[in-house]
C-alpha cells in the first residue's frame, strides 16, 4: 500500500479508537464511574511519578497546558491530585497523585479492564495472540510517528 493510502487508513482508524475509548471508559452507570476519560488518562499518567511538572505533563498528554490546567484543578479539588510550587521558581507547577486518586484510578482499572476482559471473552486465543502482536505493532509505529 502507498504511503498515502496507508495513511488515509490510520486516520479512518482514529475515529474507531477514539469511539472505543469513550465507550469501554463510560460503560456502566454515572454512578459508578468517577473519572471521565480525560480524567482517567491524565490520572494514570501522573500515577508514573512521584510528582511532574505541567509543562511535561502537557506533553505528555498532547494537551495544552491551559486546558490541563483546568482538567487538574478540578482535581486537586477532588482530592485526587496535589499541586506543588518549585521553591526555586514559582512559575514551574509540579503535580502528584494523592492517596485517594490512587485509590480511584485503581477503582477504575479494575472497573474498565472487567469490561473490557468482559467483552473479549469471546475472543479464541488465536485472535488474542493476533491482537497482542497488532498492539505491538501500533504502538511501534504511534512511537516513530511521534
Amino acid at each position: 500500500m502507498e504511503d498515502r493510502g496507508l495513511a488515509l487508513l490510520l486516520l479512518e482508524n482514529f475515529n474507531r479508537f477514539d469511539n472505543l475509548i469513550k465507550n469501554v471508559t463510560n460503560t456502566g452507570m454515572k454512578k459508578i464511574q468517577k473519572l471521565t476519560s480525560k480524567q482517567f488518562f491524565t490520572l494514570q499518567q501522573i500515577s508514573k511519578y512521584e510528582k511532574i511538572e505541567l509543562k511535561n505533563l502537557s506533553k505528555d498528554l498532547y494537551v495544552s497546558t491551559s486546558s490541563l490546567c483546568i482538567l487538574l484543578n478540578k482535581m486537586v479539588a477532588a482530592g485526587y491530585v496535589f499541586r506543588e510550587e518549585d521553591p526555586r521558581d514559582r512559575r514551574n507547577t509540579f503535580y502528584g497523585i494523592t492517596e485517594d486518586g490512587r485509590k480511584v484510578l485503581k477503582e477504575e482499572e479494575i472497573r474498565i479492564t472487567s469490561t473490557l476482559v468482559e467483552h473479549m471473552s469471546g475472543f479464541d486465543e488465536k485472535f488474542k495472540k493476533n491482537l497482542e502482536k497488532s498492539l505491538s505493532v501500533l504502538v511501534k509505529t504511534a512511537e516513530k510517528l511521534y
